[in-house]
């Protein structure tokens, strides 16, 4: 029963909201499939953003705005491939991939 409390709170959170960007996250594409990015993509490095899973108004969004935050202002990227998602205690974690594709 704890398990699937646990994997249905985790759906949940990482369902998708819209409306959380910024300025800064805008300039960035985020992408879930690799084949869904454009063809001539230079990987620039890793890029990891953690949030409170109590996060308003949804974490999940947050963490992925944040991840695209983070890819501009280390590497200046243009993209980010979201490699993973996870739900660690009481953080939202992404993992991703920064590129610059020139789109």
């Amino acid at each position: 029963m704890k398990n699937l409390i646990s994997v249905m709170a985790a759906m949940l959170l990482l369902g998708g909201c819209a409306g959380v960007t910024s300025p800064t996250a805008e300039k960035v594409a985020l992408f879930n499939d690799e084949a869904a990015m454009p063809g001539q993509c230079e990987q620039l490095g890793e890029v990891t953003a953690s949030v409170c899973a109590n996060t308003t108004p949804c974490p999940a969004e947050v963490m992925r705005k944040e991840l695209r935050e983070k890819a501009y202002s280390e590497f200046g990227a243009d993209a980010v491939l979201l490699s993973n998602t996870t739900l660690s205690g009481t953080k939202v974690v992404g993992y991703g991939i920064a590129y610059r594709c020139n789109q």
